[in-house]
């Protein structure tokens, strides 16, 4: 189960291609502030957090989605894979699929 169509999509292309993820498992930081990733895939022994921004014309989302993207950099740096809500949607999360999991 997921909370938007948009992430059913990303489920699925992960699914039909056979990477294994896991979806809104807690993920704490050194410091013990904890986020739960929309996505975590662990791939060739690497760990990746994939968030997929739906509302970035809200400033209040706006504004928590740079909090967590400094967080990430911060604490998991370049780790962080992202995807946006709009027509492209099933291409891009294609292509970050075929760019890190393939």
């Amino acid at each position: 189960m997921v909370r938007s169509k948009s992430e059913l999509v990303i489920a699925n292309l992960l699914h039909e291609r056979g990477v294994p993820f896991e979806y809104e498992t807690p993920l704490i930081a050194p410091d013990g502030t904890m986020y739960l990733p929309d996505f975590t895939v662990t791939w060739n022994g690497e760990r990746w957090y994939w968030e997929h921004w739906g509302m970035m014309s809200f400033e209040k989302y706006a504004k928590h989605r740079d909090e967590k993207k400094a967080w990430y950099s911060e604490h998991f740096n370049g780790r962080l894979l992202e995807s946006f809500e709009g027509s492209t949607l099933s291409a891009d999360a294609l292509n970050l699929i075929e760019d890190h999991f393939s």
